[in-house]
């Protein structure tokens, strides 16, 4: 009976960590892949609507605003345990009435560590997501 509760205890040593893991990697991929959503909708908009729609990364690297003029179409937060950093100068993204956008890469970060990114290329106005092991 000791023995099979020690080794019960055994498995569940190891467990309990790797299904922290699990659940921090799909958090992660969860945060990335609304930021994703988010931008694509916004280049739909700006498409559908003819008119430039402007996701602004806010300064606390927690939320960012989408809004076109000075209507804001939608608010996002990420995780209390990250931050967004962007190459977008003053963090603010810009969807042209056609659906173009300038390209750029938005980090996703916790503390200095990368943890993923959103890539928003030019040449296919693609947006794509690749995230840290």
């Amino acid at each position: 009976m000791a023995l099979t509760l020690a080794c019960i205890g055994m498995l569940a040593a190891l467990a309990i960590p790797a299904a922290a893991q699990i659940g921090e990697r799909v958090d992660r991929e969860m945060t990335l892949s609304r930021l994703q959503s988010d931008l694509r909708m916004s280049q739909r908009w700006a498409v559908s609507r003819e008119r430039e729609v402007v996701v602004q990364l806010m300064k606390d690297g927690r939320h960012y605003r989408i809004r076109s003029g000075s209507n804001v179409w939608r608010t996002g937060e990420v995780p209390r345990r990250y931050r967004l950093v962007s190459n977008y100068p003053c963090g603010i993204l810009v969807f042209r009435r056609s659906g173009q956008v300038r390209g750029g890469t938005i980090h996703l970060l916790e503390g200095n560590t990368v943890r993923g990114m959103v890539i928003v290329q030019v040449a296919s106005e693609r947006v794509c997501v690749e995230t840290a092991p």
